[in-house]
Formats: structure tokens, C-alpha cells, sequence
């Protein structure tokens, strides 16, 4: 019940389809979001925007985007590898009602998806690091739940960590989950560029 519970809480944000191409989105909505990670002063962890496939064949890909106002272009859409798009967060763009407009390279129907996760960068990460990353998630995932439903947000059982790059694996496997009990340990490990997620 409670995991059904915080994946209705993750999931009931706004959300587009898409129909056609160039995708445009109002900034307004990305921006609360951006504002709420930074009212919870996490250090590891954020928000991910994508877009999925309704189909639910994984991702719709972007090619590229801008944030503009009228037809004045106001800043960039950085498309990160994994299909993550970052927005300059901006509240002039905001209070000028800016649109995202995100060109994609197909036709396939998607919704708005947003993740909470960390991107680390390649090199050598401490369980301690790790440790840090899950408990700034964990409040993050509190902060957006909001009152009461913090209340109800379960436990994490650890983390998962994914290659941020495509066709790349952790030590030869797709995906390597930490379970709380190994978050405990110390020591340290030698990683790919990896985006981690909450595991419950």
C-alpha cells in the first residue's frame, strides 16, 4: 500500500503528450519543481526531467531544445546521454511565462517524467559519498510528498546505481543495487559516470 502510495506521489505531476514535433512545454511547471529542490537544500540529489513513451517502451528521444519567450530565445535545454534535458533555472523566465520547446526525433506519444536521482561523475566513490547520496534523496522524496503525505513515504531498502552513458554497464552488469545494510560498510569503489535512484 505504501509503495503504491509514494509511486502515485511521484507520478502526480504535470504531465503532456506528445503528437507532434517541436514539443513545447510551459516552463512555470519545471521551475516549482526546481524551486522545491532547492527549498529542501539537498547537496546529492535532484530532480530528473524526462519524457517517456506512453507505450511504455522506455523514452521518447530530444534532439535538442530551447527555452524562449515569444520568439526571443531566453536559454538552452542541455540533453544529457540517458535522454535527461536540464533547464537553466531562471525566475525571470518564469514570471515572463518562458516555453521549453524540445525537438524530438520521433512521433511516439510521451508524458512527463520526473526522477529523483544523483549523477556522479567517473572515478573513485566512497560508501560514505553513497551513504550521503540515499539519505539527500530520501529527504528530497519527503519534501516533494509534502504534508501529510511525508507521512507516508516508506523506507528505502538502498539505491540503485545505472550507467549514465548509453551501451555501458557497471562491472559488466546492466545495474548494481546497494542494499542498506552494504551502504553501512566502508571503503570505496571505481565507477563509470552513474545516475543513481532511490530503491524501495
Amino acid at each position: 500500500m505504501k509503495k503504491l502510495l509514494i509511486v502515485a506521489i511521484l507520478l502526480a505531476l504535470p504531465a503532456s503528450q506528445v503528437h507532434a514535433k517541436p514539443l513545447e512545454l510551459g516552463y512555470s511547471g519545471f521551475y516549482k519543481y526546481m524551486a522545491k529542490v532547492k527549498k529542501a537544500q539537498v547537496e546529492h540529489a535532484e530532480l530528473g526531467f524526462y519524457l517517456s513513451r506512453t507505450d511504455g517502451q522506455g523514452l521518447c528521444t530530444i534532439e535538442s531544445g530551447v527555452v524562449r519567450v515569444d520568439n526571443n530565445i531566453r536559454g538552452e535545454v542541455n540533453v544529457l546521454p540517458h535522454q535527461q534535458f536540464i533547464l537553466p533555472e531562471d525566475k525571470e523566465l518564469d514570471l515572463d511565462k518562458a516555453i521549453v520547446a524540445l525537438e524530438m526525433v520521433d512521433t511516439a506519444e510521451c508524458d512527463i517524467s520526473i526522477q529523483i536521482q544523483s549523477n556522479l561523475d567517473a572515478g573513485d566513490v566512497s560508501m560514505s559519498q553513497l551513504r550521503a547520496v540515499e539519505n539527500d534523496m530520501y529527504r528530497l522524496l519527503q519534501k516533494m510528498a509534502g504534508w501529510p503525505g511525508r507521512y507516508f513515504v516508506p523506507e528505502l531498502q538502498g539505491i540503485k546505481l545505472n550507467p549514465a552513458g548509453l551501451e555501458q554497464d557497471i562491472n559488466g552488469k546492466p545495474q548494481v543495487t546497494f542494499s542498506q545494510a552494504q551502504l553501512a560498510e566502508e571503503g570505496s569503489l571505481n565507477l563509470p559516470a552513474v545516475r543513481i535512484t532511490p530503491w524501495f
